[in-house]
């Protein structure tokens, strides 16, 4: 009787020190991914701040504001550059059969 208690409970002990194996593995990866997304989000972050204040500087704001609305300083002078057009395509006159252009050239 007492084995067979003892086995029981031994059996209980395994299974349970599996399950928990099993389910630390996948706290591990679970914490693996989740430190790597807090990463990725804190160089995000850092970016953020420093385009912002970049962006936040009152010559920054000035050079924003005047490129929007097409203005100059006083002593600046605006330079249009005109868009470049599309190349012009070649004219392709349709070419005569060779038999022809021969007839033509030697009889002709």
């Amino acid at each position: 009787m007492r084995k067979i208690v003892f086995l029981i409970v031994l059996i209980f002990l395994v299974v349970s020190l599996i399950r928990n194996g099993f389910d630390y593995q996948r706290n591990i990866s679970f914490y693996n991914q989740t430190r790597t997304n807090f990463e990725k989000a804190i160089t995000n972050n850092k970016e953020l701040k420093l385009r912002k204040q970049a962006s936040s500087s009152p010559f920054e704001v000035e050079k924003n504001l005047r490129n929007k609305q097409n203005l100059l300083r006083k002593d600046e002078i605006m330079v249009i550059i005109p868009s470049p057009s599309p190349n012009p395509t070649p004219n392709v006159v349709p070419s005569e059969y060779p038999y022809k252009q021969w007839i033509r050239l030697f009889f002709q």
